[in-house]
């Protein structure tokens, strides 16, 4: 990564970043340079779990189901610990719905049961349009119709893009 990349993805001034150069930060600076640009940009849009509640409330920000795959299956195949899904199943600010999804999630990815502190019966799709019910246990278990098409969840792990 450049200087100036450096410069505008982290908002530090010039002179700040010259002095890290030369001074005890110069570990920190060399760290940064070995960095890939993009690599560096999404690791930290990651820290911020927005982007996965906006994923679970689906209904509200997606209107089709190829955006909102283009937008969650990068999420699911991205090195992010899979621990966050269980505590958004936890959390009593989203929806039952939204809670429901983060759980099958949370399944989804690590084989591990989540228990939900309300009556699973959601009874709507993973994502909100998809009305097609698949035969999924998984799903059934949150309550939920259908879960995540495998066939183009695998096509996007192995060439990553659909």
């Amino acid at each position: 990564m450049t200087q100036q990349q450096m410069q505008e993805l982290l908002n530090v001034p010039e002179r700040t970043l010259r002095d890290w150069k030369k001074g005890n930060r110069a570990k920190l600076y060399q760290l940064l340079k070995s960095l890939d640009y993009n690599q560096a940009e999404q690791l930290l849009s990651m820290s911020n779990n927005n982007d996965l509640k906006k994923l679970l409330e689906n209904e509200k920000y997606f209107t089709s189901l190829r955006d909102f795959e283009k937008s969650l299956y990068p999420i699911l195949v991205s090195r992010r610990d899979s621990s966050v899904w269980s505590k958004l199943a936890k959390d009593n600010t989203l929806s039952k719905e939204a809670r429901a999804r983060s759980a099958y999630l949370y399944s989804f990815l690590t084989d591990k049961l989540v228990e939900l502190s309300f009556k699973t019966k959601v009874n709507v799709g993973f994502y909100y349009g998809n009305k097609s019910e698949t035969g999924n246990g998984l799903v059934r278990v949150y309550g939920l119709t259908n879960g995540i098409d495998m066939a183009r969840f695998n096509q996007f792990k192995i060439t990553g893009r659909f």
